[in-house]
């Protein structure tokens, strides 16, 4: 039995998915029943539980051969302190598979969580792999997640709408894009092989690192915009965009800050690019598959 935490999210059902069906029994945990449904038809147990509700956690990890660990990085815009919330998620989490004897656990964190500051919304991460870490008894296997591909589908309303890409990384920085779906299937591969001990990290890089001008340039072809640019927007202006979007003081912060970190190379990788460390699918095949098709049906308006 493999309990999947966060697993309403991009990457716990991806996990999920694979375990299933590769044959595995899965306990799918969330929020809510019925945004698990599609787990519940392919044969998973569904099983309710807020995840700052450490007593209610516990009772869905026990039983539980290989758990996987999420703190959903949905940045909650208008949350006051997303890093208390993070830390409240963390103890529960660390509770739970402390008090349900759970001796496996794969944990989703971020490329730069081996810094305990300066990396915006990753720090919170930094303490929950430092948390859940110290629990005796638990193998534990963090995955450190490079830079989400689909993020890219956040500028798809801006693209159609002024011809135009920004973000305020460098345009030439290598950033290892990496797709929530195979970050998933990493996470229930290793939950079924079970082949680490103690505490491990493994950092996803992505199938190789791309610059935001390249990433631009290939949304431009594949979706026949040739006047679509990348533009690099400065820190300041980024936040103030952040705060004229409604987003809570302390997440613009945050967002800023890890902004500057990618940039100063403060967040990075450091493991080498192995097989191991690399996934699947490239830049091209997500354009093509997830960018694209949203492009070409969404209102010019959105998110302009």
């Amino acid at each position: 039995m493999f309990v999947i935490t966060g697993a309403s999210g991009r990457t716990g059902r991806a996990a999920a998915e694979h375990l299933l069906a590769a044959g595995h029994r899965v306990r799918a945990v969330g929020r809510s029943a019925g945004r698990l449904a599609d787990l519940a038809a392919r044969g998973a147990e569904v099983c309710e539980a807020d995840p700052a509700d450490p007593g209610a956690l516990t009772d869905a990890l026990r039983g539980a051969d290989g758990v996987y660990a999420v703190i959903q990085p949905n940045y909650l815009p208008h949350h006051p302190d997303f890093g208390a919330f993070q830390d409240r998620v963390a103890d529960s989490l660390t509770r739970a598979v402390a008090e349900s004897g759970a001796t496996r656990v794969v944990g989703l964190s971020s490329w730069g969580a081996q810094h305990a500051a300066g990396t915006g919304p990753v720090a919170g991460l930094h303490r929950f792999e430092q948390r859940l870490s110290a629990v005796p008894g638990v193998d534990t296997l963090w995955l450190r997640a490079g830079y989400f591909m689909e993020n890219l589908l956040d500028h798809i309303g801006t693209a159609r709408a002024h011809h135009r890409i920004s973000a305020p990384f460098d345009p030439g920085l290598p950033l290892p894009f990496v797709t929530t779906r195979d970050i998933g299937s990493r996470a229930g591969e290793a939950l079924a092989a079970g082949a680490w001990c103690g505490t491990e990290v493994l950092e996803l890089q992505g199938e190789r690192d791309v610059s935001m001008r390249e990433a631009v340039r290939l949304i431009a072809e594949a979706v026949g915009a040739d006047d679509l640019t990348y533009e690099q927007t400065g820190l300041a202006d980024f936040r103030a965009g952040l705060r004229e979007a409604g987003v809570s003081e302390n997440v613009a912060d945050m967002m800023t800050e890890a902004g500057e970190a990618i940039n100063s190379r403060h967040i990075r990788m450091r493991q080498p690019r192995t097989a191991r460390t690399s996934t699947p699918t490239s830049v091209e095949r997500f354009i093509e598959d997830e960018f694209a098709p949203r492009f070409r049906t969404a209102r010019p308006t959105e998110g302009g």
